[in-house]
């Protein structure tokens, strides 16, 4: 019997204890309480909005190369259209400087304002017709346009409240944009005679107000812009790009040269020699195959088709916003407070105290201030007198 209960309280005692031992081996279950917050070790920066309006206005510059598609110079053969025709060694500078604002997150607004140099010579070329015709030509360019961009590409900032610097961007540093535009130009055409150039359009090359001539050309035109460019973002808000825009214009007569020759000896009687000499400078040439090329009503242009420059330009584009970068934001350190030593200290405190210190700015109050004495306030008792009072 005894051995019984013994045995009995053994197996009681064995499930009691392991009844409350913890399992480590397997999770404890838990009621499902709703959605839960997905909590991260890191931030996913990914996942985060971005912030495009907080740099929406960028000012920019460039410095590149300019290219004029014309009638003067070009490729060997008959002019051909586009950049078909382009002479690399013709390509003069350009200088550009303007403001983009961003009025949607992938679409924005550009004003430019550029000054050019562009310049064109049949002597590059050795197709006979336009290389005996023998002109040349170089203009100025002063520019002003409005595009609009479309921004098929962009570095993604994100926006981070409190953090001074405020902005970073993700991974992608490369922005690709389209633009489309219109603006106006101002040129003025001369032409080289020995070491000189001469403006020619006073000169009227074509008979422009001669009898049965053209009307004068006006030296203010349209263009029409139309490019795009890739960029790459740089930390503190600076950007770089190369930038490429086509020019389609309103004009034939940047380079002077449009319709058809005039009657060169009516030219002469009219305007002189010199203005002879410029509307056919085949003149000065030897071995010209055969003069008759540039003789009255020849083709001394292209009137099917306008003059046009291209702009291949280097791009610095800044924001004044506060800055983006890549790096993580570290507070800066707080400076200590400066210490005196005890002589200093001492003196520091005397100061103090002196400027506590009342002190009377007028001698004249000070002065006075020193003789006043308050009045006493202490009466002396009056002596009884030793007459004796008189009677009558």
């Amino acid at each position: 019997m005894r051995s019984l209960i013994l045995t009995i309280s053994a197996v009681f005692a064995f499930q009691f204890f392991n009844a409350q031992k913890p399992n480590f081996g397997k999770e404890p279950r838990v009621k499902d309480e709703g959605k839960q917050i997905r909590l991260y070790k890191e931030p996913k920066l990914k996942e985060q909005s971005t912030d495009w309006k907080a740099n929406r206005t960028e000012y920019l510059i460039g410095v590149g190369a300019s290219f004029f598609l014309g009638d003067l110079g070009g490729q060997d053969g008959p002019g051909k259209p586009l950049l078909y025709d382009l002479d690399p060694t013709q390509s003069r500078y350009s200088i550009t400087a303007g403001a983009r604002y961003y009025v949607r997150e992938f679409h924005a607004i550009r004003g430019t304002a550029t000054y050019a140099r562009v310049r064109g010579t049949d002597e590059v070329t050795s197709y006979p017709n336009r290389r005996y015709r023998n002109l040349n030509f170089k203009s100025p360019i002063i520019e002003v346009s409005g595009s609009y961009e479309f921004h098929i590409l962009k570095p993604k900032t994100i926006h981070f409240m409190g953090a001074r610097t405020t902005h970073l961007f993700d991974g992608n540093r490369f922005g690709l944009y389209g633009s489309i535009g219109a603006g106006a130009f101002i040129f003025n055409p001369k032409g080289k005679l020995g070491d000189k150039w001469y403006a020619l359009k006073p000169l009227g090359t074509e008979g422009q107000g001669l009898p049965g001539g053209p009307n004068p050309y006006k030296r203010i035109a349209l263009a029409f812009p139309m490019g795009g460019g890739v960029t790459y973002l740089l930390n503190y808000n600076y950007k770089i790009g190369i930038d490429i825009g086509y020019r389609w214009t309103t004009t034939d007569y940047v380079d002077d040269a449009s319709g058809y020759f005039y009657d060169n000896d009516a030219i002469v009687s009219s305007r002189g020699k010199l203005a002879g000499v410029m509307a056919n400078p085949s003149v000065l040439l030897d071995n010209v195959p055969n003069r008759e090329w540039y003789t009255e009503n020849q083709p001394r242009g292209g009137s099917k088709s306008n003059d046009t420059y291209v702009f291949t330009q280097l791009t610095l584009s800044h924001t004044f916003t506060k800055g983006i970068s890549n790096k993580e934001f570290k507070p800066k350190k707080k400076k200590k407070a400066k210490s005196f030593d005890k002589g200093r200290d001492k003196t520091h405190k005397r100061r103090n105290r002196e400027k506590k210190a009342k002190s009377y700015k007028n001698d004249r109050i000070k002065n006075k201030k020193k003789k006043f004495k308050a009045p006493s306030l202490q009466f002396k008792r009056a002596k009884k007198s030793k007459n004796k009072v008189r009677t009558f």
